[in-house]
C-alpha cells in the first residue's frame, strides 16, 4: 500500500525543506502543493526530494488541498497524509495515523489538539474552534474535537469518495460533512501543535473563523433546509398569525385599527411565509440532487 504526505503551501521557504526531509521517512513520496508562492517554497520543496504541483497563481487552502486529492487518486495511492508545511505539525506522527487506518477499520483520522491537555493553543483560538466544531456538527452531523485540524490521514476509500469545492479555509469542514454522507469511518489521534512560529503566509485566525463559518452556513442551509430555514420560516409566520389576531380582537372591541400590530403582522407573515418557502423549495433541490447523485 503506497502512502503520500501531502503538504499544501503558500510562502513556507522557511519550513518546507524540513518539513519535507523528516515526512519522507515513514512514506513512499512527499507532494508539495505550492498555491503561488512567491519566495523560494517549490525550490527548497524539489532539493528537498519532494513532488512538486505548483498552481499558477494564489487559488486557495481549499484548491491545494484538492489537488492533493487529485494526485493521491491519480497515482493510486492507498493512504494521504496531509499536513502543514510550516513546521506547526510534527511528521513523527505520520506513523500513528497509519496505524489507526489499517488495524481499526477508519477512513478518515483527525489528528486533534484537544484529546489531551495542550497548554500552547491560545485562548482565544480556543474559543473560536469550539464555534466551529459545533457548526460543523450541525452542518455534517459529525462530532469531532477538533474539527479545524490541518493533519489528517485519509484511506484510498475516502481519497476516491471525498471531493473538496471549497476553494478557501472552509475545505476542512467541507470533508467532514461529507463524511456521513459517503459512510465513512471517522477515528481521532492526539496530536501537539507548535504555535510559536511566525507565519506570515497564514490567514488571521478571526478572518479565518469567519470565513469558515460562512462556509458552514451555505452548507447548513442546503443540507438542512427545513429545520434551519423552513422552520424558522414557520415559526415566524405563526407569529404574525398571533399579532393578527390581537389586532382583530382589538378591533372588535374597540373599533381601533392599529397601525403598528397592522406593521407586525405583516412582517412577521412575510418574512415566515419566505422563509417557509425558501426552506421547502431547498429541501426539493438537495433531494433531487441527492438522486442525481447516486
Amino acid at each position: 500500500m503506497k502512502i503520500l504526505v501531502a503538504i499544501p503551501c503558500y510562502n513556507e521557504s522557511l519550513a518546507i525543506g524540513t518539513v519535507a526531509l523528516k515526512a519522507k521517512r515513514y512514506v513512499d513520496e512527499v507532494l508539495v502543493v505550492d498555491d503561488g508562492s512567491t519566495d523560494d517554497t517549490v525550490e527548497v520543496a524539489e532539493a528537498a526530494g519532494a513532488t512538486v504541483v505548483a498552481h499558477d497563481g494564489n487559488k486557495g487552502y481549499g484548491a491545494a488541498i484538492r489537488s492533493c486529492f487529485n494526485y493521491a487518486k491519480q497515482h493510486n495511492f492507498g493512504i494521504m497524509i496531509i499536513l502543514d508545511g510550516d513546521g506547526q505539525h510534527d511528521p513523527s506522527y505520520i506513523p500513528d495515523f497509519v496505524h489507526v487506518l489499517t488495524t481499526n477499520g477508519a477512513d478518515v483520522v483527525i489528528g486533534s489538539r484537544f484529546l489531551e491537555k495542550n497548554n500552547t493553543i491560545p485562548r482565544y483560538r480556543i474559543a473560536g474552534m469550539k464555534v466551529l466544531n459545533l457548526s460543523t456538527r450541525v452542518a455534517g452531523n459529525i462530532k469531532t474535537t477538533d474539527s479545524q485540524s490541518g493533519y489528517r490521514a485519509y484511506s484510498r476509500r475516502a481519497i476516491e469518495k471525498i471531493t473538496v469545492t471549497n476553494p478557501d479555509m472552509g475545505a476542512g469542514s467541507e470533508i467532514l460533512t461529507q463524511v456521513k454522507d459517503h459512510d465513512l469511518d471517522v477515528a481521532e489521534i492526539p496530536i501537539t501543535a507548535r504555535y510559536d512560529i511566525d507565519n506570515t503566509s497564514t490567514k488571521h485566525p478571526v478572518a479565518h473563523g469567519i470565513g469558515v463559518l460562512n462556509s458552514l452556513i451555505g452548507v447548513i442551509a442546503e443540507k438542512r433546509p427545513l429545520w434551519y430555514i423552513g422552520l424558522p420560516g414557520f415559526v415566524t409566520f405563526v407569529i404574525g398569525v398571533f399579532f393578527g389576531i390581537l389586532l382583530l380582537q382589538q378591533y372588535n372591541q374597540t373599533r381601533y385599527f392599529s397601525l403598528a400590530y397592522a406593521m407586525l403582522v405583516s412582517i412577521f407573515m412575510i418574512l415566515g411565509a419566505i422563509g417557509l418557502f425558501m426552506g421547502l423549495t431547498l429541501h426539493v433541490i438537495a433531494k433531487l440532487r441527492m438522486r442525481e447523485g447516486k
